[in-house]
């Protein structure tokens, strides 16, 4: 039987676009899921953050950041917080209703990632779903969607934070076995870190598309537009 705990953590937490002294948008990110949107003591970087950056430029836009979780990125960009949610972000049903989306601006698809000395034990999905496993997710988004529909028979454990539920692979305490993510999350901590690998398991998952996600308020539709047009000159460059 499938257990489910949860680790809790402290969470961080409309006028027309052309109006004067109006041209600054407010921009919602984890700064978790690198290579996509990463947040240090620089400040916040990542493919999303650039392209974010570019098209705030090309349209003369000042942007400001605002730190956001999984968990709630959806709440906060509906009361107002930010004009737009980047970094990663799928596209799913939940959020086609809620919100503006943009063009996809890439593709990816669920994979686990494991210790790359785990990669005998881990060979095929079922050798994952199983009670001696401790798979870890971070807490809101798709990973965690994911895991909750897949996994069946292995303890699932859930972390504020995306880096949090990694680390879990590989510190001392080696607490966790398995992540489900994005390849291109996985392809990325691989880089970093040679410790981490991609289960070479036969069973794929279906991709999705990665979007911005803007407010479902006139300003959030006049960017998505803007955005649409520029991202389809622009998509080459990425």
């Amino acid at each position: 039987m499938k257990k489910l705990l949860i680790i809790l953590g402290c969470i961080i937490g409309s006028s027309n676009i052309f109006a004067v002294n109006n041209n600054s948008i407010l921009i919602g990110t984890t700064g978790d899921y690198p290579p996509l949107t990463l947040y240090t003591e620089s400040g916040y970087s990542g493919k999303d953050i650039t392209i974010i950056m570019n098209f705030a430029k090309a349209k003369n836009l000042v942007i400001k950041f605002v730190p956001t979780t999984w968990q709630t990125m959806s709440q906060d960009l509906s009361s107002g917080k930010f004009d737009a949610a980047v970094g990663g972000i799928s596209e799913n049903q939940n959020r086609k209703q809620l919100f503006y989306l943009s063009d996809a601006i890439e593709s990816s698809a669920k994979a686990p990632i494991i210790r790359c000395n785990d990669s005998a034990r881990f060979t095929h999905f079922a050798d994952i779903d199983q009670e001696s496993v401790v798979v870890v997710e971070n807490r809101g988004g798709t990973n965690q969607d994911f895991a909750l529909q897949h996994i069946k028979h292995a303890t699932l454990v859930l972390y504020q934070k995306n880096y949090s539920a990694l680390d879990s692979l590989t510190n001392a305490k080696a607490q966790s076995d398995v992540m489900f993510t994005d390849d291109v999350e996985v392809l990325y901590r691989h880089q970093i870190n040679p410790q981490l690998c991609l289960a070479n398991i036969p069973e794929k998952f279906p991709a999705s598309s990665k979007v911005f996600l803007f407010a479902k308020t006139d300003k959030g539709q006049e960017l998505t537009k803007l955005f649409n047009e520029w991202w389809v000159l622009n998509k080459s460059k990425y």
